[in-house]
């Protein structure tokens, strides 16, 4: 399949609109443009204060980026460009360099009567220097040319880029549904959503997927920590301030405050690494002062009858306090949440625990959101090579690895999730055979593209000769343990799907 011919004009439209297409386009070449050391930043959707997205240079300046889907320059375009500058300088005062994107060429014909868009565009950028002065932004244009010559690049990631955006035939919400409805129909009773039961396991899936409710539950833990905050830490403080804890309570609020505010400034793209460490170091340190507190309200407790009103909702309020730790720490050092830093997942269980039905049920979820997703299944692959039997099973013929991968990344990225790339049982058909050599390469090939994660799945029995060099480190596991502990509740579902009643009452023996 070649590969699809660049035209701007035919752009895939994002969120409805070309024009939002080429600004995700242009923050997608930005973000590629940008090394990884130095702080990338997408403004999303909303007002952008003058730009789509920046950089920090090493040198503490900005580079920033503003697209616009013009394909002419005069007065109108002009003054659009105009005011994004305006408010570019006025709202980035460290902006040492704005880049104007463009999906076309400035034409250069000169006439003794007209000015050429060429003209327009130097005259443009001559008198945004002069309104600046003494301030100093140096201003670029990345035009068509420009925009091609990263596009085909040979590095995979901006190839697949071109793939995504220029081919309108696939990666679009409809084509991930319709190759998933093939899969599930080979998959039959394997998979029936009806008969779905929320398990703990599927939530580590959604977790590595980036799934943005989970996401927000994330965020929401800054809530949960901020509640407990502002209801009880200054009750203590007061209960404690003539005390040996006065010490101590004077720095619960901030400590508390420290957790919520490492949550909200923590970094949650499908790309970035989620600072888990760093949360639990805070709720170590919040724990560490709040049990000196709690040590010295049980004194007062004990000791001071004449106040216990006080010392009663002081001890009320740590227990919140308390309360509010734990589920945070629960939350973040879950293997399950632990999972959403991993980019390669391996399922593991038992034949007949529910693998298959897991993994198509988390597919078709990320799908019906509007996010990429693609299920293979393990017993339709042969002897050869694996990437490019997923291509060939995607309908997409002759596209490398490199190119497919590339795309899947330029989808999850524009969705802001991940790519899932899952392949279910690939102990099935001649699995030792296929796998044992060529797992290595495999998850080796997708290690660049960042908004990509693998899963696979395989049946426990068949790890040790599948999967013989490689820890759980590079490709952590996360067991199926079925039905455990919800075994009632997936009978009761099972009976009430089939229309089978269920007794009303115990079946009692009699007595002899």
């Amino acid at each position: 399949m070649p590969s699809p011919a660049i035209d701007f004009r035919a752009i895939r439209p994002h969120h409805g609109s070309q024009h939002s297409g080429f600004e995700e386009l242009v923050c997608q070449l930005a973000a590629l443009d940008t090394s990884p050391r130095l702080a990338f930043h997408r403004k999303g959707a909303g007002a952008d204060a003058g730009l789509e997205c920046y950089r920090t240079e090493a040198d503490g300046s900005e580079t920033g980026w503003q697209a616009k889907y013009f394909f002419e320059f005069g007065s109108s375009e002009g003054s659009q460009l105009k005011e994004s500058f305006e408010n570019a300088v006025h709202h980035h005062p460290n902006l040492a360099r704005f880049i104007v994107s463009m999906p076309f060429n400035l034409p250069d014909g000169r006439s003794a009567n007209r000015k050429s868009q060429k003209d327009r565009w130097n005259d443009w950028v001559a008198a945004r220097a002069r309104a600046i002065l003494p301030r100093i932004v140096a201003i670029e244009l990345w035009d068509e040319t420009r925009l091609i010559e990263h596009l085909t690049r040979t590095d995979p990631r901006h190839a697949g880029r071109r793939r995504y955006w220029f081919d309108l035939l696939h990666f679009t919400p409809d084509w991930f549904r319709t190759r998933f409805d093939i899969t599930r129909a080979a998959l039959g009773k394997r998979y029936t959503p009806e008969l779905n039961i929320e398990l703990p396991v599927r939530r580590g899936l959604l977790a590595f997927a980036r799934d943005p409710d989970f996401i927000e539950e994330l965020r929401g833990l800054a809530d949960t920590v901020d509640a407990a905050r502002h209801r009880g830490t200054g009750d203590v403080v007061k209960l404690l301030a003539n005390g040996p804890a006065a010490a101590p309570a004077a720095g619960l609020d901030a400590a508390f405050r420290a957790i919520s505010l490492s949550i909200r400034a923590s970094a949650m793209g499908p790309a970035d690494t989620i600072s888990f460490d760093l949360w639990s170091q805070t709720v170590d340190q919040a724990s560490t002062i709040l049990g000196n507190c709690v040590a010295e309200v049980w004194n007062l407790h004990s000791q001071n009858a004449a106040h216990r009103n006080s010392i009663q909702r002081g001890h009320h309020h740590v227990n919140q306090l308390y309360e509010a730790l734990h589920a945070v720490s629960r939350a973040i050092n879950s293997h399950e949440t632990q999972l959403a830093n991993a980019h390669r997942l391996l399922v593991t269980g038992e034949a007949g625990i529910g693998k298959s039905h897991l993994l198509a049920d988390v597919a078709q979820h990320h799908i019906a959101h509007g996010y990429p997703a693609v299920l293979v299944l393990g017993g339709s692959l042969v002897d050869g090579e694996i990437w490019r039997q997923v291509g060939d099973q995607l309908g997409l013929t002759n596209v490398s690895a490199d190119e497919l991968l590339g795309a899947l990344d330029a989808a999850g990225q524009a969705e802001g999730t991940r790519a899932l790339i899952m392949i279910d049982a690939i102990n099935e058909r001649g699995g030792i055979a296929i796998w044992k050599e060529r797992l290595a390469a495999f998850l080796a090939t997708a290690e660049r593209f960042r908004h990509v994660a693998l899963v696979l799945s395989c049946r426990t029995t068949f790890l040790p000769y599948i999967v013989t060099d490689i820890d759980d480190n590079l490709l952590p596991r996360l067991p199926h343990p079925g039905f455990a502990g919800r075994a009632a509740q997936a009978a009761q579902l099972y009976l009430d799907q089939r229309g089978i009643v269920r007794m009303a009452a115990p079946n009692l023996s009699l007595e002899c």
